[in-house]
């Protein structure tokens, strides 16, 4: 599933082939994916509009034009790719958008758990009006966090994969960042002080931070608007290696399955 680091590594690829840019063409092949596509909305305020910012709020892309933003998310399988023809390249191709001559994104999602989808002008909308901080922004400090979760009883994994009270963290990068900090998964949230909240943060942003340098991490379903897959993957500290040696302790890594999501760890190093 794309995560923050690929959804960033998309818009930052994004950005040459679409900022001030004229959308010149719009086309659809299914009437929904997760939800309903708004087409005659998105026909009448996006078409022929000139794209002036693309924003990522965790895990969505807001392709901003004057009255409001066309909002696109990847979902579990979703991707975008370049072609230099609005001609159907490949199955599964769900909408392209054309940007200038030979620019065309061919928004491409197997699965269907994507969307695209209009937030009005004033960026009110269902998907982003509860969302938490994003995990960069001033208001991801450990301060705030441990306020929102002072009476939180859930483990601190799953509190910081809720993305009502910090978006855009999913389960590689959530194992990924536990794991540098020290901080046992199964932890309740309302138990983290606010140094090991300071620490957490700092191993989230840099972890994040490393992957969106190397491009996202490398799964089957992800690929850049070039066709390129990320190649994260290898640097992964503990995610997907099970009984393979801590790179710390040796300890073998362990996993644990939590809400229907495996859970990969170090019973030495994250004790507490």
């Amino acid at each position: 599933m794309p995560e923050l680091p690929e959804v960033e590594t998309l818009r930052r690829a994004l950005l040459p082939l679409v900022v001030n840019k004229t959308c010149t063409g719009l086309s659809f092949y299914r009437k929904d994916i997760r939800f309903p596509i708004p087409q005659d909305t998105l026909q009448e305020h996006f078409s022929q509009q000139v794209v002036h910012e693309i924003q990522r709020l965790g895990k969505y892309l807001l392709l901003k034009v004057p009255h409001g933003a066309m909002l696109l998310h990847l979902g579990m399988s979703g991707r975008v790719t370049l072609n230099n023809s609005m001609a159907i390249q490949e199955k599964h191709t769900h909408a392209i958008f054309q940007f200038g001559a030979k620019t065309c994104l061919h928004f491409v999602d197997p699965r269907r758990f994507g969307c695209i989808l209009w937030v009005p002008q004033n960026g009110e909308h269902p998907l982003l009006d509860k969302m938490g901080p994003d995990p960069f922004s001033p208001e991801a400090n450990a301060q705030a966090l441990k306020i929102r979760a002072r009476k939180c009883k859930s483990p601190i994994k799953t509190f910081i994969m809720d993305a009502r009270r910090i978006t855009g963290i999913g389960n590689i990068y959530a194992c990924e960042s536990l794991f540098q900090a020290g901080i046992n998964p199964q932890r309740q949230a309302g138990r983290i002080t606010l140094a090991e909240w300071d620490r957490l943060l700092s191993c989230v942003r840099s972890t994040l931070e490393n992957s969106i340098s190397a491009g996202g991490t490398t799964l089957r379903d992800f690929f850049d608007p070039n066709g390129s897959a990320g190649y994260y993957a290898v640097k992964l500290s503990v995610y997907g290696k099970e009984g393979q040696p801590c790179q710390k302790c040796k300890t073998p890594l362990s996993r644990r399955l939590h809400s229907g999501r495996s859970t990969f760890f170090c019973k030495s190093c994250q004790k507490k």
